[in-house]
């Protein structure tokens, strides 16, 4: 059978996307949420794909969908094309002299949610045409292949290519309401804390230098809640349900979390890190070193091993006495 004269042709790079998509997450629907996209878009693009190429490219699997011996004869080749295509955005950024557009920003949801918002604001009014984007994921983002442009990470990259400033130090103490503490009393040891509810932060364990947290709760008979957001734990201990790990900077979000006089020994590093061929773009350039100076700015008061006097927190006798 003779082929049509569009059959065997790739004229639009999108399609590859889709295809590498599809490959990487096993399914239509997981490929959609990845590029912001319907499960049934994603199925037309491949089936389309497929028509023009004249070949099957997966196969449905009760698991999912699997590459064909087609698909996996041009699956290498179409992630050689990201990566090039990737290369050219970065070298594009590198080189871009406009303040305008967007920078994309890779960072835990808690300091997105509880720290980032009010330090970009006298940014956002000296540059009203660059648009933050902040991207909260569990895993480490590819700045090579232009996921983001700027990561704030708690640990060391060794990518090459990757250029990074150690900003300060993430040390996380444990934290109550006051009305948690006029019931339930106040830890004083790490012994006395397994007399208390507790309030897990699940995305805590991936990091090693926050490790004596996981011992304390994999041995712990009284962890109440868990939540992987940082949003849901700190509504959780706010709420009064128990004591939670969090940064300091929690402090100034209610005036009724009182820390508590145990440390736990649990520290990691911030680093800010971008790639050396987007950040000498002026948009990029100007968010990093708008982030490098609020952490310094910062970093007196919440990000390093100096933590600020504990409040004091009325005992019951003592407001029965007013």
């Amino acid at each position: 059978m003779q082929k049509s004269r569009s059959q065997g042709e790739l004229r639009d790079w999108r399609d590859i996307q889709y295809f590498l998509a599809v490959a990487r997450t096993g399914s239509f629907s997981d490929a959609g949420r990845l590029l912001k996209t319907n499960q049934s878009t994603v199925g037309r693009r491949i089936a389309a794909l497929e028509d023009r190429l004249g070949a099957k490219l997966f196969d449905r699997h009760s698991r999912g969908m699997r590459l064909t011996p087609a698909g996996k004869l041009i699956f290498s080749q179409a992630a050689d094309m990201e990566a090039s295509a990737a290369g050219i955005e970065r070298q594009l950024a590198g080189a871009d002299s406009e303040m305008t557009g967007l920078v994309r920003i890779s960072i835990t949801e808690g300091l997105a949610t509880l720290w980032l918002p009010p330090k970009l604001v006298e940014f956002q009014r000296e540059h009203p045409h660059i648009m933050i984007e902040t991207v909260c994921k569990d895993r480490v983002v590819d700045l090579a292949m232009r996921e983001a442009d700027i990561a704030v990470r708690y640990a060391r990259p060794s990518e090459p290519k990757l250029v990074a400033k150690k900003v300060g130090a993430m040390d996380l103490h444990l934290f109550a309401t006051k009305s948690y503490v006029r019931v339930f009393g106040t830890p004083e040891s790490i012994d006395d804390l397994y007399r208390h509810r507790l309030v897990d932060h699940t995305a805590l364990h991936m990091n090693p230098g926050w490790m004596p947290w996981t011992d304390i709760v994999q041995r712990h008979n009284a962890v109440v809640y868990r939540s992987n957001s940082s949003a849901s734990v700190v509504s959780a201990v706010r709420m009064g349900m128990g004591i939670g790990l969090f940064p300091l900077y929690v402090e100034e979000l209610d005036s009724e979390f009182v820390r508590l006089p145990v440390d736990t020994n649990c520290s990691a590093e911030i680093w800010l890190v971008s790639h050396e061929e987007t950040n000498k773009g002026a948009r990029i350039r100007a968010v990093i070193d708008h982030l490098s100076d609020v952490f310094d700015q910062d970093r007196a008061r919440w990000f390093s091993r100096k933590p600020t006097p504990l409040r004091r927190v009325e005992k019951p006798e003592e407001r029965q006495a007013v």
